[in-house]
């Protein structure tokens, strides 16, 4: 005795799922190699970066990486792109400041745990010092990190309600970003995890006396 016959649709894989477009396909290629290049600068710095290297971590042939990114630069520009268009789109400087605010203590907490404290901000770091370089690179990573500051400055302001206009007001949002950047340097060759933790809460507590 035979079971229930299978629709056509039930027997063929592709019918459930629709094929891939190509603009699919090269953006999945894409992502998958900015990833692997950001990993890759924090765990082997950028010095050590290569295509064949990116191509072997995210697992994608050279040709098909090469038709994406013809050379190294157009990677590297690339993974700082995806990584900066994230920040920018996500928390905290996805708000809009006209509709909500952030304390201080909030605002530090937002930065820390939704940028400074992912792994691959050190790997922003390696580029923002590729950034200095007077050649191609250093040319297209500095268009894109003036383009992020000047954005990010104005939105931070905005967030703890402070006047874009106001010196002393953009000083004090320069000096949150300062500290979080030291003490995700700090994070990055400290065995102990708690350090960080504990090195934002004091400075929450000094920005509040401040």
């Amino acid at each position: 005795m035979t079971g229930p016959s299978m629709s056509p649709e039930a027997k063929s894989p592709t019918a459930r799922r629709p094929r891939r477009t190509q603009a699919e396909r090269s953006q999945e290629t894409r992502s998958k190699v900015c990833e692997a290049t950001l990993q890759a600068l924090v765990e082997v710095g950028y010095e050590q970066i290569s295509t064949t290297l990116i191509a072997q971590r995210a697992e994608v042939s050279r040709g098909a990486l090469t038709h994406q990114f013809p050379t190294r630069n157009d990677m590297l520009v690339a993974a700082f792109e995806k990584l900066v268009g994230e920040w920018r789109e996500g928390y905290p400087f996805g708000l809009d400041p006209g509709k909500e605010q952030l304390s201080v203590d909030a605002l530090v907490d937002a930065l820390w745990n939704n940028i400074f404290s992912d792994g691959r901000y050190i790997a922003a770091m390696e580029l923002m010092l590729a950034a200095r370089q007077n050649n191609e690179l250093g040319h297209a990573l500095r268009d894109i990190l003036v383009t992020w500051i000047r954005v990010r400055d104005r939105i931070t302001v905005q967030l703890v309600g402070g006047n874009v206009d106001d010196a002393e007001a953009d000083l004090k949002v320069q000096l949150h970003l300062s500290v979080l950047r030291g003490i995700a340097m700090h994070q990055s060759f400290d065995s102990d995890p708690q350090t960080a933790r504990k090195l934002i809460e004091l400075w929450k507590q000094i920005a509040q006396k401040a």
